[in-house]
């Protein structure tokens, strides 16, 4: 049964990987014509035809002296002084869910594959406790989202309804495997 609910956390994970990705392409797509309402849409065969002209290896431009990696110097031949970057998130965006989310979800399984290959009980239940917490910051996100759908955010993921169902009844199923098969291996 170990194996069965490992199985299971895998097409759980491809789920969540496709459903990052069309969400993601979702989203830079909607953000980009949010941003440039009348700018074409690139192409493969065209996306790299605007690098612009090609530089010879050899020319440097004027002013640029043997310093090529290194930062400018000020006239007094002092490093420029470091801006401070205030980091702000804008609304729509949820960095923190957007990382642990997966982070955790990968934690947990490399716990189950431990589990599978040395049955240590304890990883049974750790690798539960690690889903439970994955599973809520999943719904977090989930609810985050579609509020921010609701508010026209333009940063807001669009996940696709079919697969947000699938990875939500892959993950379900995940919880209830692991802790049946946690319950059977601490009776053992």
């Amino acid at each position: 049964m170990a194996i069965v609910t490992l199985v299971l956390w895998v097409i759980t994970a491809g789920a969540g990987v496709s459903l990052l990705s069309t969400g993601g392409a979702a989203r830079r797509l909607a953000a980009r014509a949010a941003r440039e309402p009348d700018a074409p849409v690139p192409t493969p065969q065209t996306a790299g035809a605007s690098a612009g002209p090609a530089r010879s290896a050899g020319a440097l431009p004027s002013g640029l002296a043997a310093r090529l990696g290194a930062p400018p110097r000020t006239p007094d031949g002092k490093p420029p002084p470091v801006p401070r970057v205030k980091v702000a998130t804008p609304p729509g965006e949820h960095p923190l869910l957007e990382f642990s989310h997966p982070a955790l979800a990968v934690t947990g399984l490399a716990c189950w594959m431990m589990f599978v290959f040395v049955h240590y009980r304890p990883l049974a239940w750790i690798s539960f406790g690690i889903l439970v917490v994955t599973l809520g910051l999943g719904l977090t996100w989930l609810s985050r989202n579609a509020k921010d759908a609701r508010r026209h955010t333009s940063a807001a993921w669009r996940f696709p309804p079919r697969l947000v169902a699938a990875h939500g009844t892959a993950a379900a199923l995940s919880i209830a495997l692991t802790v049946l098969t946690a319950l059977t291996a601490s009776r053992g």
